[in-house]
């Protein structure tokens, strides 16, 4: 009797000592130090207020959605509706294009561009310099400037100083007739990155002038 007695005991004594979770988990997990509370105010990364707002996009290739979501401190529901529908939720009105999303060949694409000094917008949305180029070619090639000279807007809405982007706008622009803004264009990129044959048909149409 005194045997088992002091067997209870005993086991009672080893659970007093280990609480609940030590038999859930072994060891015991340690806290990341970014998760522990510091004493005094925290520091928030945004301040609270009408006047910021967090930039949301997302694109699959067949819509592309940016939304500001202001941050409030009382917090929000944001609905994205990519169809019309009965509510009376004012839209924005689509764009004919859809920038592609990056791939892994824009990537080299890209960070050749900023090995260059060239700006990056990053206020525009994400596109595939490859593949809308693509597209504008094909465009180009059915005779459709008109859609191959937005092409060359989506490249430049996101890289506004791309060389070989500005070189094409120029050309398609004297192919609608806009001389003028043609020749602007040409003046513009010359002054980022010279290339004979621009400069060339740049010299040939100020004499015309």
């Amino acid at each position: 009797m005194n045997t088992r007695l002091l067997a209870a005991l005993l086991l009672l004594g080893g659970c007093a000592t280990r609480n609940y979770t030590h038999y859930l988990i072994e060891p015991s997990p340690k806290t990341n130090p970014a998760l522990e509370e510091e004493e005094g105010t925290q520091l928030r990364p945004f301040a609270f207020g009408s006047t910021t707002a967090m930039t949301v996009r997302w694109n699959d290739g067949d819509v592309i959605t940016e939304v500001q979501i202001p941050m409030l401190s009382s917090g929000q529901r944001i609905v994205i509706e990519h169809t019309p529908s009965s509510t009376d939720v004012e839209t924005i009105p689509a764009t004919r294009l859809v920038p592609p999303p990056p791939t892994a060949a824009d990537t080299t694409l890209e960070e050749a561009y900023r090995e260059r000094g060239l700006q990056v917008n990053a206020d525009a949305p994400e596109v595939s310099i490859s593949r809308a180029r693509t597209q504008m070619q094909g465009a180009l090639a059915s005779g459709n400037y008109e859609l191959a000279l937005e092409w060359c807007e989506l490249i430049l809405a996101r890289y506004p100083s791309h060389p070989e982007t500005l070189r094409a706008k120029g050309s398609i622009l004297l192919m609608l007739g806009e001389r003028e803004k043609a020749i602007e264009i040409y003046e513009q990129v010359e002054e980022i990155e010279s290339d004979p044959a621009v400069r060339a048909k740049l010299e040939a149409l100020q004499r015309e002038e």
